[in-house]
């Protein structure tokens, strides 16, 4: 069993009038009257695609500001901070499962989970080696990312945020490419990670919305 992270301080996510548009138009993509989300209370926003489900992932992980409202972390004015600021906040407290992996083709899948682990952690290669296990990847731990399949990438890029051990987890379709062993060995890794890390999962795949007793419509936010 993977340890939890090395900061155990709650990191909660609060976010408040937020309203979002779609860059270049005054049309709202979505609006959040009000969310918090804390470390053991993981969360499902599922929702068909193209709604924005992506683009309300990039908000909480601070790669865009809301054009209106305030998002939260830990207390503090997250979305208030400046780009250089908010990456460092990211880099050092979030873990993020993009959907399109952000894995770099020409290292091994151990290079790639090593990239994403902190400075200065003592077990670093172990933790890394346990993540790849966890998720069915140590007989390819030393293949280049070029020559996975799409699923056994998806893989590799959850156990690095498992291997991480961040504090905040945001996950875009972590399961869409894995047959159904597969997905459920990454929910059940997520979800424990969920029990010291605070959780949020995006995804129109049933099967995830079936494991969280957290789900939101993401229909429902309010998107005219």
């Amino acid at each position: 069993m993977l340890s939890g992270p090395d900061n155990t301080t709650s990191m909660e996510l609060y976010l408040q009038d937020v309203e979002v548009s779609i860059p270049g138009s005054s049309r709202v993509l979505f609006r959040v009257s009000e969310m918090s989300v804390k470390s053991g209370e993981p969360l499902c926003v599922h929702g068909p695609s193209g709604q924005g489900k992506t683009t309300f992932l990039h908000l909480l992980a601070g790669l865009l500001r809301p054009d209106k409202g305030s998002v939260r972390l830990g207390g503090e004015d997250f979305s208030s901070l400046s780009e250089r600021e908010r990456d460092t906040k990211r880099k050092r407290h979030f873990g993020v499962v993009f959907q399109q992996h952000n894995l770099l083709g020409y290292l091994t899948a151990t290079e790639n989970v090593l990239l994403g682990m902190p400075t200065g952690v003592p077990d670093r290669n172990d933790r890394v080696r346990e993540a790849l296990t966890r998720m069915g990847m140590e007989p390819k731990d030393k293949t280049h990312c070029k020559w996975l399949s799409q699923g056994e990438r998806q893989r590799v890029a959850v156990a690095r945020v498992l291997a991480a051990q961040p504090q905040v987890i945001l996950a875009d379709e972590p399961t869409s490419s894995l047959d159904q062993l597969n997905a459920a060995a990454v929910l059940d890794a997520l979800l424990e990670a969920a029990e010291k890390a605070t959780l949020v999962v995006v995804s129109h795949d049933v099967r995830i919305r079936e494991r969280f007793l957290r789900k939101m419509d993401f229909q429902g936010f309010g998107a005219p």
